[in-house]
């Protein structure tokens, strides 16, 4: 074993993660009632939250909404799912109550980068909103919006991004559950992101928001933002998978996941 890879299985070995509640219709509560050694095992593989092989699929995982592309393998799905949850919560730990901050997004990418994904882009932009002129009746919209113009993504990307924060915001239980992550009144803040494969290797490319607004904003997937005055952060992020060091990481990865009190994934249909 490398120097390298030791010392980032003690990074792993050492990080606090921050519990949450289970909800009634995510994995911890299912995990909770299964039945069986099968069930047990399907449902602890948070991947499958990411649908199966040869489709495209969706979950929140804490508050990022991250879709995949048909071409990802079951390993793939649960590689991205299992990173996703330990970055978030790392992040959520270490930013406490600037978790709708740019700080939670910075903790983010140090924990990713750190567990085997490698930074090709990482920028941060600002935009501010006026929700009498925005164009936007939400900030779901905004967002969806700014995807269907960003270079960053490829079509593909963008159509399965945008399906999937349809298909969330129109379903008030995985509502809820993203609520949680996304909302802390006059600020909020979430990620999309989409993984692939690109010549074999996966990838992960994301976009993170940061919403300081001049109101509470109850729900900042559906709440009105026609009186709202908004300034805006986004960080748009392309990372590559070092998949050598995800593999040496996986299993203390997953078992550290499962030690932690709490769920930080739902699924969600598109």
């Amino acid at each position: 074993m490398s120097d390298e890879i030791t010392s980032l299985l003690a990074y792993v070995e050492s990080a606090t993660l921050a519990p949450i509640e289970p909800g009634l219709h995510t994995r911890a509560a299912f995990l909770g009632a299964a039945s069986s050694p099968a069930a047990l095992s399907e449902v602890g593989d948070r991947g499958k939250y990411l649908g199966e092989p040869g489709q495209d699929g969706a979950a929140a995982v804490g508050g990022t909404l991250v879709s995949v592309l048909a071409n990802l393998s079951g390993q793939n799905r649960t590689d991205v799912a299992n990173s996703l949850e330990f970055a978030s919560r790392v992040a959520a730990k270490e930013a406490g109550t600037d978790d709708h901050t740019a700080k939670y997004w910075e903790e983010f990418k140090k924990s990713l980068f750190q567990i085997g994904w490698l930074k090709q882009k990482d920028e941060w932009s600002k935009d501010f909103v006026d929700g009498q002129t925005a164009g936007s009746e939400n900030f779901s919209d905004y967002v969806i919006a700014n995807v269907r113009n960003d270079p960053l993504y490829s079509e593909a990307e963008k159509s399965v991004v945008i399906r999937a924060m349809e298909s969330l915001r129109s379903q008030a239980e995985k509502r809820a559950f993203f609520r949680r992550f996304t909302a802390g009144g006059s600020k909020g803040s979430f990620g999309v992101n989409v993984a692939t494969v690109n010549n074999g290797a996966l990838a992960l490319r994301f976009s993170a928001f940061t919403f300081n607004c001049n109101a509470a904003v109850d729900d900042y997937l559906i709440f009105s933002i026609k009186h709202i005055k908004a300034d805006v952060g986004k960080d748009n992020v392309d990372v590559a998978a070092n998949q050598r060091t995800i593999d040496s990481l996986r299993s203390r990865i997953e078992e550290k996941l499962d030690k932690a009190a709490g769920d930080y994934i739902d699924g969600v249909d598109i």
